[in-house]
């Protein structure tokens, strides 16, 4: 029998769900669906992330610690899931010890192979994008509010 694995971004848990979250999920579970009745083994994983300036920031402003906040909109994500009947066979959270296991197991496998080094990076810094972006890419100074010199 062949195997289908498919998921979700993992979404970041600085607010509830909304339509871009369920648009998302619900396309992969039609996938997996799909494969499933086609016979294929299938793996279906979704799940949150839980690290960064966005998360840090929502949680001050919610006057809570970041991982308070992520537990309580995690709640949201697994209660909205359910109520679509998403047909996940897997919820990942980037704060759960299986997930920083692998986590420094693939950074131990990249540093020992060298892929890893010291260096650095000047530019403008999205915080809601979670990207650095150059003074040409953008448009007569589109978001520039938006980005913090890094």
């Amino acid at each position: 029998m062949s195997s289908f694995y498919i998921t979700t971004p993992i979404y970041y848990v600085n607010d509830v769900p909304h339509l871009g979250h369920v648009y998302t999920t619900i396309i992969a579970d039609a996938c997996a669906r799909y494969h499933r009745l086609r016979g294929r083994e299938v793996f279906f994983l979704t799940g949150t992330d839980e690290h960064g300036q966005k998360i840090e920031r929502a949680a001050i402003a919610c006057n809570e610690t970041p991982q308070i906040l992520a537990d309580r909109v995690v709640e949201r994500f697994r209660q909205t899931w359910i109520r679509l009947n998403i047909s996940n066979n897997d919820f990942i959270r980037t704060t759960e010890e299986r997930h920083k296991k692998v986590v420094q197991k693939l950074w131990q496998r990249m540093s020992d192979a060298q892929d890893i080094y010291l260096g650095e990076y000047d530019g403008l810094y999205c915080v809601g994008c979670e990207e650095y972006y150059t003074e040409g890419q953008l448009a007569d100074g589109g978001n520039a509010r938006f980005m913090e010199q890094k």
